[in-house]
Order: C-alpha cells, then structure tokens, then sequence
C-alpha cells in the first residue's frame, strides 16, 4: 500500500497533508520502521490506499 501511495507523490492527487503523511511512510519504510505505525496511522494509511485505488 505505502509504494502505491508513494507513487503518487509529485501528482496532484494527494494533498499537501497526503503528501507529507506519505512522505513519512516512506521514510519509516526506508528505515524498517513500519512495524511501529500506531493503530491511527494505520488507519490513515487503509484510508488513503482505499480512496485511491479502491
């Protein structure tokens, strides 16, 4: 979902917020960080994915 989300980013699909959110999904991801997202960021993330590619 986060390399999805990550493909977008550049577009004008995602909003500035979307944007930034994505951004650190990336980085946490480079990092081997994804393991420790909190149920919020989660769902924020199920959200996203879902309003853009269900």
């Amino acid at each position: 979902m986060i390399e999805k989300l990550v493909g977008m980013l550049g577009t004008d699909d995602l909003t500035e917020w979307e944007t930034s959110f994505v951004q650190s999904l990336q980085r946490r991801l480079a990092d081997g960080q994804v393991t420790a997202l909190t149920e919020r960021q989660v769902e924020t993330l199920d959200r996203l994915h879902n309003n853009h590619f269900a």
